[in-house]
């Protein structure tokens, strides 16, 4: 175990996953991904989708190890004990909350190509950007879904899941995404992250 654990409950705003809200449009494709009977719209209905879809295929709560690490990644985690790169940035905003190491996640954004810093400290947060946004979204191209696995959750959804400067860098970014997308102050993406660390994971 790191030297220096995080106290969660001291990181980012003291937002529950049920007041972290998704635009209908997200919603309402989370539902068609997820196969769930309402339109999940917050952070809470989105995680128990995740749930079910991901306990249904692999019979367990997710662990660290199912984290989407990628070599050479746009999102890393930076500690005394771990350097690793990540598909979407909430699993390396995530990673600090499931170990309690402390560290920094560097993002990289999709336009400017610029780098924004989370840096989680044991008791506390810094983000280099302060307009920085953190967005979540879904894929337009869900097509026929028979059945959700973990890996087309990855493939629909991690892409749209990304860092910017600020709200500008975002709706250049937005106009031309093929997806529906919802953008969250950075601030508000590390509660998300925090929160579905967990509620969703199992625990270390």
């Amino acid at each position: 175990m790191p030297s220096e654990t995080i106290e969660a409950e001291r990181i980012g705003p003291q937002l529950s996953l049920d007041e972290i809200r998704f635009s209908p449009a997200v919603a309402d494709r989370f539902e068609t991904l997820y196969g769930t009977e309402d339109p999940p719209s917050n952070g809470a209905e989105w995680v128990d989708a995740m749930q079910d879809a991901i306990e249904a295929e692999r019979g367990r709560p997710p662990t660290v190890e199912d984290l989407c690490t990628t070599p050479g990644g746009e999102h890393a985690f930076e500690g005394p004990e771990t350097e690793q790169t990540y598909i979407c940035v909430l699993d390396p905003l995530a990673y600090p909350f499931l170990t309690g190491e402390t560290g920094t996640v560097r993002s990289t954004t999709p336009v400017r190509g610029a780098t924004v810093e989370f840096e989680v400290r044991e008791d506390g947060l810094a983000v280099s950007h302060e307009d920085a946004v953190v967005s979540v979204g879904v894929s337009d191209h869900l097509g026929h879904i028979d059945e959700v696995t973990v890996e087309t959750v990855y493939r629909q959804v991690c892409g749209y899941i990304q860092t910017f400067e600020d709200e500008a860098e975002y709706e250049r970014w937005a106009a031309d995404a093929e997806a529906a997308t919802t953008p969250l102050p950075a601030e508000e993406g590390v509660a998300l992250a925090r929160e579905t660390a967990r509620t969703l994971f199992e625990a270390e």
